[in-house]
């Protein structure tokens, strides 16, 4: 993907960016936005305009366009025109705050995304969120929260490049290692003594069911509620595990999940711009829910989200590393190797 920036102009009291984004095809977008990231103008001459007539791989063109367009003006010209938690140089704050909680705190900030977890695992765990008794989902349920920070955004529009934890974590691979140099990295961009995660919201349950005329709605079922100002520096979107298990995942556990799904919107938020991810971010497994869609639909995407798939460059989750598998994350006294519990809840095996 490259991009240049030809025009900056004060339409009706509100700043337009013209941007030029070629695509990883070698087709050429002339684009125009706002600096919240609108879009105004979005030209070119390959791909079918209306999207009924577009196929899924050109749709994710057009739309890696478009949010490449985004996250360029955003690091050129310091406009927040992509949200924090789309952000991939932000992202990785957050995964760092989580892994750092001692496991008291952890349980306060994350104790009902947990619960609502562990109840889809275990039959005698209510969750916080249910669905309704009426409902027949067809798929795509989600759970969400939104995660916000003690860090504040505006260093990053400022100074992108300064405000990255990217280039401080290059070549890692080990994820244990990985989430460690993350979590040293918030540290150290905070005043001493402050809590890295300042509120986490109420949770919510997505999913998707058909009408009687056929199409596809995504209803949602709780509020994210929060008292934060701004935008969340990143939101949870675990989908349920595909297995139950007689024996219930610990709360401490769960956050080794939540890593390795930031981890993994870490992934994608590079990929739906059109860029590989850095090296320390190449894992498979599950990071947001509309890039999940895309890889099952878009040829243009390899299956990321599956763990066992088989890509270049890219490794299955790394709890088999390091102390993470060992069972030091999971606490003292925790029962059970923690790789093959985690295995169990997330793949049935």
């Amino acid at each position: 993907m490259e991009a240049t920036v030809f025009d900056e102009t004060v339409h009706d009291g509100s700043t337009r960016i013209g941007i030029s984004v070629v695509d990883n095809d070698g087709i050429c977008h002339e684009i125009s936005l706002d600096t919240t990231g609108e879009i105004y103008i979005h030209e070119q001459d390959a791909y079918p305009d209306r999207a009924t007539k577009q196929t899924p791989s050109e749709s994710v063109h057009l739309r890696q366009a478009q949010e490449y367009a985004k996250y360029y003006v955003q690091r050129e010209r310091g406009y927040p025109t992509l949200p924090p938690r789309l952000t991939p140089e932000w992202i990785p704050y957050t995964l760092g705050a989580v892994f750092g909680l001692e496991f008291d705190s952890f349980e306060r900030q994350f104790g009902p995304y947990a619960q609502q977890y562990h109840s889809a695992l275990h039959p005698d765990v209510p969750p916080i969120v249910e669905m309704p008794e009426e409902t027949a989902p067809i798929g795509g349920i989600v759970y969400r929260a939104d995660v916000f920070l003690a860090l504040e955004f505006d260093a990053y529009l400022e100074n992108p490049d300064a405000a990255s934890p990217i280039e401080a974590v290059a070549g890692i691979t080990d994820a244990y290692d990985l989430y460690e140099a993350l979590a040293a990295e918030l540290e150290a961009r905070l005043p001493p003594d402050i809590d890295p995660i300042s509120e986490v919201s109420a949770l919510d349950l997505q999913y998707q069911r058909r009408t009687n005329d056929g199409r596809i709605e995504e209803p949602v079922v709780g509020e994210r509620s929060h008292t934060s100002a701004g935008p969340p520096d990143a939101q949870l979107q675990m989908t349920p595990p595909q297995a139950t298990l007689e024996s219930e995942l610990t709360t401490e556990i769960v956050q080794g999940l939540l890593c390795h799904h930031l981890q993994c919107q870490v992934r994608d938020a590079y990929l739906r711009l059109g860029l590989e991810p850095p090296e320390a971010f190449r894992v498979l497994g599950q990071g947001f829910a509309e890039q999940t869609m895309h890889y099952q639909h878009a040829d243009l995407y390899p299956p990321y989200h599956l763990t066992d798939a088989e890509i270049e460059g890219y490794r299955p989750p790394g709890i088999e590393h390091g102390a993470l598998a060992s069972g030091e994350f999971a606490g003292p006294g925790q029962p059970g190797p923690l790789l093959r519990r985690i295995v169990r809840a997330l793949f049935g095996r």
